[in-house]
């Protein structure tokens, strides 16, 4: 059993340099969503059916302020962005693959921190290669949760919910335009392992200096784009299936994830990784 722990120990140990966790306040038990404000400061969301509120957070994952949103619904928050101007809230969530009133909000940046309540821009979207509501089983790639911005754009990669599972993520990149009913073409695609949506269906995404990085409830994974087309790699696999549905790259080799709260994996919990 000794010299089990110890392999293991070394697994895990080879792939992150530090593994820190810190329990969420309850308050987040649904988070959804992580992004960057400054070195210091981490705007958080909970998802579908928690008030429109953007929460600031510190390092460890206590609330400093809650900020609510007051023209907005969250029918379904899943991912944040955002740029040098603006944050992004993605309302893409879409399980059932069923919803015609998907939208991402935008907010002034540099409002948020000094601000108990907001107002945002909406932008009203759809997909052109989704002509059904819900699609057939083998068609359904319009659920979301991951949202970043890369080079200027707005991206999505969907949430794959195929059966049979197939491991495709449609990826949408397209420009913000407030009050549209905008159809986004889809850009391309990725795809991962025919697994099962606990290894290959992608939670959320984030964007490192000229690559992007998404998960899954199994692992953390890079994409760079080189002259010669994308190249994807493994960067780390969690010692165990988590419910991951947020990641955020602050420096180097440092990132946040978070968890939700779930009745089998124990309560929400935010994680400082320190990968080689």
């Amino acid at each position: 059993m000794q010299r089990l722990l110890g392999l293991l120990t070394l697994f895990v140990s080879s792939f992150a340099t530090a593994q820190v966790s810190f329990s969420l306040p309850k308050e987040l038990s649904e988070i959804s969503g992580l992004e960057k404000l400054n070195d210091t400061t981490l705007l958080a969301i909970n998802d579908g059916g928690n008030d429109p509120v953007l929460f600031l957070l510190d390092l460890k994952g206590q609330i400093i302020r809650q900020i609510k949103v007051s023209n907005a619904r969250n029918i379904d928050w899943e991912a944040l962005a955002i740029d040098e101007k603006y944050l992004y809230i993605g309302d893409i969530g879409n399980n059932m693959n069923q919803r015609e009133d998907l939208c991402i909000y935008r907010i002034n940046r540099g409002e948020i921190m000094n601000s108990s309540e907001l107002r945002a821009e909406k932008m009203s979207f759809s997909y052109r290669e989704q002509t059904s509501f819900p699609p057939i089983d083998q068609e359904r790639y319009f659920d979301a949760e991951a949202m970043t911005i890369f080079e200027g754009q707005l991206w999505v990669f969907t949430k794959n919910s195929t059966k049979p599972f197939d491991g495709i993520s449609y990826i949408y990149a397209f420009q913000f335009e407030s009050n549209k009913n905008k159809e986004l073409q889809k850009t391309s695609q990725l795809k991962l392992n025919k697994t099962s949506y606990l290894k290959d269906a992608i939670t959320s995404a984030c964007t490192q200096t000229n690559a992007i990085i998404l998960t899954t409830y199994n692992r953390i994974i890079k994409l760079e784009f080189p002259k010669q087309g994308l190249t994807k790699s493994n960067l780390f696999f969690y010692p165990y299936i988590q419910q991951v549905e947020a990641c955020v790259w602050m420096n180097d080799h440092t990132y946040f994830i978070s968890n939700e709260k779930n009745k089998f994996l124990g309560a929400a919990k935010f994680t400082l990784l320190k990968l080689p």
